[in-house]
């Protein structure tokens, strides 16, 4: 305690004797400091920064140390005694104990005495005298302002009840707060939610603030740029006046034509017994009234229309009104899989160009039997009198039972042989049932046989009834010239006809021979190759005299000749 006293009595005579000038022209407990640079100093050295710089030029003089502990053996006050300078020019001496600082009097600069040897340190003794001083050099802390516009696109189309979404954030960046900050928003955008004016006492440093502005689209005609421009102004503890300002530039396109649009809907499923409700609806989106709107529609396959509509309509429709009609249909055949309504069309003229749109394609399933018949036969030709087998097949491919009645005709030009022309049956969905039976056609010309018939219900007995026809068939009659002609065919057919065998190839040669031209000379036919019949000497004696003339009557001449072919 008494050291402390001691030494705030030493500064005290300092500032008395003009060493210390502690002249302030601010609240000092207002500032805040940045970070600068400090470092450990010896006598005579010095730190810089900035245009300012720190030189050590005293410590208390070096005491004798205790001869058993080598610390001083006497009191010792540290502190340290520097002198400022600003850009070469001395500004003050300054006495600082550990932990005290001086303040340049524009409060620009803090200079502090972080650390020195403690009052115990061998230091301050003669024999290791090397007092220190670790010297902080700080500059004010400043504030740093920012502001920033953004928003949630950055393009926008003019329609009723549409939002734009500004967020506008104030920043601090720098190293000390900032006081009274001021923000304006200045747009031609219409204002919707918000302020577009704030104040704040203080700003700390490093924080930020952000407001949400919410403004209307405008209602415009053509492309247009509107700015959102935003700026923010602030005070720091020395009242200096602090700015920064930030635009968001977007783009608002006019609202589009609305194009009306044309809806068609339509029962799920129904029964093949059942009508079916069809529904047109016409949504005019315009904000005017469209005139002469021209609406078609069609019927599709397997259905019919159950009303004197004539499924056209020449309509008036108000702005942002609705137009709609309705009709009945009724199947006239079964669709497990689904019918496929066609598209309505709607043609009309808006305020710019003349327009055709189309329905969407609703689908229907139609629960139900679904008959179809087949006829066969187990020949196409026969010869008069012969007999046939015809059969009637009927395949349910709908979705639900049925009864059937299958009835046949038969030619005038056929006879019942066995078998029946009718059939009634209970026919399950996706089954089968055949009638077979034989005819006898007398007949030399074609015969045609009639499409067979079948009955079944829409449902149940208490429904309608249904029909479907078979194909036709036709029966070729054999002529005799044609069965004469057929037999000859079969029987050509039956010979086979041995090709010659092909002559050997020519062998070829090792080299190329050297052809003289010559006169083309004709090749002779070879000879044929007579292979020998064995014949008994008796034979060729008889053949031999034959020819010689060797009988009893023989001449002289042969005398010889016939003595060479007697029996030896």
């Amino acid at each position: 305690m008494r050291c402390d006293k001691l030494i705030k009595l030493i500064i005290a005579s300092l500032i008395i004797s003009g060493f210390v000038s502690p002249a302030f022209a601010f609240d000092l407990s207002t500032f805040q400091w940045g970070t600068g640079t400090s470092e450990k100093l010896m006598r005579g050295e010095e730190l810089i920064y900035n245009e300012y710089t720190v030189k050590v030029i005293a410590f208390p003089a070096p005491v004798k140390s205790n001869l058993y502990s080598g610390t001083p053996a006497q009191a010792v006050i540290p502190f340290v005694g520097i002198n400022l300078s600003k850009n070469g020019i001395l500004m003050n001496s300054i006495l600082l104990a550990q932990g005290e600082y001086y303040i340049v009097p524009d409060g620009e600069l803090k200079v502090t005495a972080k650390i020195l040897p403690s009052k115990e340190g061998t230091e301050w003794v003669y024999e290791t005298y090397a007092p220190f001083a670790e010297i902080e050099m700080s500059p004010r802390g400043i504030p740093a302002l920012e502001i920033s516009v953004e928003t949630d696109y950055g393009e926008y189309t003019s329609l009723a009840n549409s939002d734009i979404t500004a967020s506008v954030t104030i920043s601090n960046t720098g190293s000390a707060d900032v006081m009274n900050v001021n923000m304006n928003v200045l747009t031609t955008l219409p204002l919707k939610r918000g302020v577009l004016k704030y104040n704040y006492e203080r700003i700390r440093k490093g924080s930020s603030i952000t407001n949400k502005i919410i403004f209307a689209t405008p209602i415009i005609t053509e492309l247009k740029n509107y700015e959102i421009l935003a700026n923010t102004t602030g005070y720091d503890a020395k009242d200096i006046f602090y700015t920064a300002q930030s635009s968001k530039t977007i783009l608002i396109a006019p609202e589009p034509e609305q194009i009306p649009n044309l809806r068609k809907s339509v029962n799920a499923k129904i029964y093949l017994e059942e009508y079916a409700m069809v529904s047109l609806s016409f949504k005019n989106n315009a904000n005017y009234e469209l005139k002469n709107v021209s609406i078609t529609d069609t019927l599709p396959d397997g259905f019919k229309l159950l009303s004197n509509n004539s499924l056209k309509w020449v309509v008036t429709i108000p702005a942002k009104a609705e137009w709609d009609s309705r009709y009945l249909i009724k199947p006239v055949k079964a669709n497990k899989n689904g019918a496929v309504l066609p598209s309505a069309n709607a043609d009309f003229r808006t305020l710019k160009e003349y327009y055709s749109v189309q329905s969407n394609q609703p689908t229907i399933v139609v629960h139900g039997p679904e008959i179809a018949l087949t006829k066969q036969i187990d020949v196409s030709k026969i010869n008069p009198g012969d007999t046939v087998t015809v059969t009637v097949l009927a395949e349910n491919r709908g979705s639900t039972p049925t009864k059937v009645y299958i009835k046949d005709q038969l030619p005038p030009e056929g006879t019942l042989v066995s078998g029946s022309t009718s059939l009634n049956d209970f026919l399950e969905a996706n089954k089968e049932v055949r009638l077979s039976y034989s005819l006898k056609i007398d007949s030399e010309q074609p015969v045609r046989l009639p499409p067979a018939i079948v009955e079944f219900n829409e449902l149940d007995s208490r429904s309608g009834k249904l029909t479907a026809l078979s194909n036709e068939l036709e029966i070729w009659i054999k002529s005799p010239e044609s069965e004469l002609a057929e037999n000859a065919q079969d029987a050509a057919a039956s010979f086979e006809i041995t090709e010659a065998p092909a002559p050997d190839p020519t062998p070829e040669l090792p080299f190329t021979p050297i052809i003289e031209e010559e006169e083309p000379v004709l090749q002779e036919t070879p000879e044929p190759v007579i292979t020998p019949v064995p014949v008994s000497p008796e034979e060729i004696r008889d053949v031999l005299n034959s020819i010689l003339g060797c009988s009893s009557a023989s001449t002289n001449e042969s005398v010889v000749a016939c003595s060479l072919i007697k029996p030896q």
